[in-house]
């Protein structure tokens, strides 16, 4: 191979090549500085003596299936400007690194296409160095993000593994892009966010979170001031599915052999909206058998479906006038859980009335979840919970027919 190809295949413009050698499948390129690049890494002067050298093999862009390694010899240099005694720089690789700057983006461009292991088993390296290479990359990526056009966000936690081990995730919900990660879901694991947020320079005006106390803890102690509280349709109403389950089983519980038959298996269709069972008449006539058998769950159901109409009132004064009616009713019933909803969302009567005023859901966040499974499916786990927090800043990018671990 010729040394001006060398050059410009491979990128090496500061070395000379001296020789070529060949051994078990391998091509090594031994080479050295070009004179006239040689200068002190602290002050830049040319003037400069030699002393003893090393030689460094790293691993370069294959040559069809062979692998390259590039043999660097590095003369530790004198400087007669200021003084110091330090080695010549690598040029086509990082410090400390086993492999050329072009054999690390070509991992990273396969690893768009390749799953590390077969990343690995294509260039014949370490699964390891793979994700190494991977990692190093999205750390530089994530930190030259910008959150300075941050507005609004959602923040919502999903288990890694079993054994409730959760990870907090920070959408952006105007960009979709995941802003931030963290291991945990009580309030620390915000600290850090909203942290970077105010360094940042962002104006965040609005939070879509659900009714855990860890997060509006968060907000409360981390958050910058005036920040909306936005509690959205999903967790409300998930809240509200909760209390009519509970009921269920209580009046199973209670009830005789008879009652008991009448209510058993009606767990789901309790929870159906009513439209979609308009259009499954089965379900539907053995849901109105239920309610007929039970005037409590009968009451509870028709609540569930009254509280969803909370979110097309048209106006806000108008939805505030309906959410107090539909409290008033709950607390009415006389049943403790009807009562702890209709008082939890008193309490959190602002937040979840800003809906009005912020539009903003979660729902992008639940979409990201599942994509979140599809990864961990794939990747049949992650024991490297940064690597994994790394990847899902760039889930978006991910094609996860076939991205891995």
């Amino acid at each position: 191979m010729s040394t001006r190809l060398l050059y410009r295949t491979f990128g090496v413009r500061t070395f000379d090549l001296i020789k070529t050698t060949f051994d078990k499948g391998v091509t090594y390129f031994h080479l050295v500085k070009k004179a006239g690049h040689r200068r002190c890494v602290c002050c830049g002067s040319r003037a400069v003596g030699l002393d003893n050298a090393r030689t460094y093999p790293l691993r370069s862009v294959p040559i069809g299936n062979k692998p390259v390694i590039m043999v660097l010899i590095l003369y530790t240099l004198i400087c007669m400007n200021c003084g110091s005694r330090r080695q010549e720089s690598r040029d086509i690789a990082a410090p400390r690194k086993s492999y050329t700057r072009a054999f690390g983006q070509l991992v990273l461009e396969l690893a768009g296409k390749m799953t590390i292991l077969d990343i690995a088993r294509y260039l014949r390296i370490g699964w390891d160095l793979v994700k190494s290479i991977i990692k190093s990359s999205l750390r530089r990526r994530a930190r030259r993000r910008s959150w300075r056009k941050v507005k609004r966000i959602a923040i919502d936690e999903f288990a890694i593994r079993k054994g409730h081990n959760y990870m907090t995730l920070v959408v952006d919900l105007d960009s979709g892009r995941v802003l931030y990660w963290a291991e945990g879901k009580d309030h620390t694991a915000l600290r850090a966010f909203f942290q970077r947020l105010r360094r940042s320079g962002a104006k965040l005006e609005a939070i879509a979170v659900d009714m855990s106390g860890a997060y509006l803890k968060a907000v409360r102690l981390y958050a910058p001031k005036g920040v909306r509280l936005v509690h959205d349709r999903y967790h409300v109403v998930a809240e509200m599915n909760g209390v009519i389950d509970k009921i269920r089983r209580e009046e199973q519980n209670r009830l005789n052999d008879e009652g008991k038959k009448a209510i058993k298996g009606g767990r789901y269709l309790l929870l159906y909206a009513s439209e979609k069972l308009d259009e499954q008449p089965e379900k539907k006539a053995r849901l109105d058998k239920l309610l007929e058998a039970n005037e409590l769950l009968h009451k509870v159901y028709l609540m569930k479906e009254d509280l969803r109409l909370f979110w097309s009132q048209g106006t806000k004064k108008k939805a505030e006038k309906f959410m107090r009616r539909w409290c008033k009713e709950a607390l009415g019933l006389g049943n403790k859980h009807t009562t702890r909803i209709a008082n939890t969302i008193l309490r959190r009567f602002h937040a979840i009335l800003a809906w009005y005023d912020y539009p903003i859901t979660t729902g992008p966040l639940e979409g990201i979840n599942n994509k979140v499974k599809v990864l961990k499916r794939v990747a049949y786990g992650y024991r490297d919970n940064e690597f994994f927090g790394l990847r899902l800043l760039f889930i978006h990018e991910a094609r996860f027919r076939l991205a891995g671990a």
